[in-house]
């Protein structure tokens, strides 16, 4: 029987905590499948104390989440673009070097501490400018004065 604390719950499992912040905001609810899978693959890998530093390459999500390049190229851009993940060291290949030396990029998750540092959030402000409705005139768009008074350009 594992240990647990007196709320009952293990203190040596891992586990990835989904704050209701997370689940809950604009960011997270517009994520692809993909995206979410391999958002939870680097998270599997944060220890508490290596954000900014997780390693995963391409290869290895590839592999883990069984889908294509172009999928998943696509859930890294979607990622960083909604402000999840950062790219802090990018990784690199060398076919010359020892029979295809390599490091994996090295990923940071906004949603946790990292160098002692609050936590980046910077998820939560996605989408706030999102869908904006421009303004009458606004991208060059006809403004019609005289609708109040009946009348028809």
């Amino acid at each position: 029987m594992s240990k647990v604390n007196r709320n009952g719950r293990s203190k040596s499992e891992p586990f990835i905590r989904l704050h209701r912040g997370v689940t809950g905001s604009a960011a997270w609810k517009s994520l692809s499948c993909e995206a979410r899978a391999l958002l939870l693959l680097v998270w599997e890998r944060h220890n508490g104390i290596n954000n900014g530093a997780i390693p995963l390459s391409h290869r290895e999500a590839r592999d883990a989440l069984r889908i294509g390049n172009d999928k998943l190229q696509k859930a890294f851009i979607e990622l960083q673009k909604k402000g999840f993940l950062i790219a802090r060291q990018k990784g690199s290949f060398d076919w010359k070097v020892a029979s295809g030396a390599g490091r994996a990029t090295e990923w940071e998750i906004t949603t946790e501490r990292c160098g002692g540092n609050p936590p980046d959030g910077s998820y939560r402000n996605w989408g706030r400018n999102q869908n904006a409705v421009p303004g009458p005139g606004a991208n060059g768009a006809r403004v019609r004065n005289n609708q109040s008074q009946g009348e028809q350009p």
